[in-house]
């Protein structure tokens, strides 16, 4: 903390951040309104929806603690994990606005209290679709997690989560599959970043 350079860029991040998390809710109430696209995805059609969320944030969440305890003693890789995560609210928010989608047919809303409550208002949202951030955050604790011995344990914490956000028809396949891809753009720009 006593490094100007890090001090001002955790000041900077933490900042932008709140910025983007606050106006979550209006962006959400925006493009809820429109009209959207939907498509017939043959990969949802191979089973019936089912609410899986009790189990789909359970696994986030773990997994967030889990890399949250692994991450906190290492300062410029935690910063490197919070200033990914603004990157990829970025990319989220550009892909929404630029892809209008309507929900999949048969869609059961996630169940998420705490994010539901602070970040989208009273408005349900069903069209936060294109790229899916469920998959995108378990992505990021995949990249973050500095132990190797963890990898595969991120990586069936992926597999999960994508296949249970589709189970419940919350994504279309192509916005969970395309959720790394953002992730990996995220980490390799913010690698570009000297923290040091």
């Amino acid at each position: 903390w006593t490094d100007k350079k890090f001090r001002t860029q955790c000041v900077l991040t933490f900042l932008i951040l709140a910025l983007l998390l606050f106006s979550l809710s209006y962006f959400f109430a925006f493009i809820e309104a429109r009209e959207g696209y939907r498509f017939n995805d043959v990969i949802l059609n191979l089973s019936p929806p089912f609410d899986v969320s009790l189990y789909t944030f359970f696994i986030i969440y773990s997994a967030a603690i889990l890399t949250i305890i692994n991450v906190a003693p290492m300062p410029l890789l935690y910063l490197r994990a919070v200033q990914t995560y603004v990157l990829i609210l970025v990319f989220r928010l550009i892909t929404l606005y630029f892809t209008p989608l309507a929900a999949p047919e048969n869609i059961i809303p996630l169940n998420d209290p705490f994010i539901e409550h602070f970040f989208y208002g009273q408005v349900r949202i069903t069209k936060d679709l294109f790229f899916s951030g469920h998959v995108a955050t378990v992505c990021l604790l995949y990249v973050v997690n500095p132990k190797k011995k963890l990898k595969w344990f991120y990586v069936a914490v992926i597999i999960l989560v994508s296949v249970l956000i589709m189970i419940q028809r919350v994504h279309y396949s192509f916005d969970v599959f395309a959720a790394p891809l953002f992730v990996w753009l995220a980490w390799k720009i913010t690698g570009k970043i000297k923290l040091y």
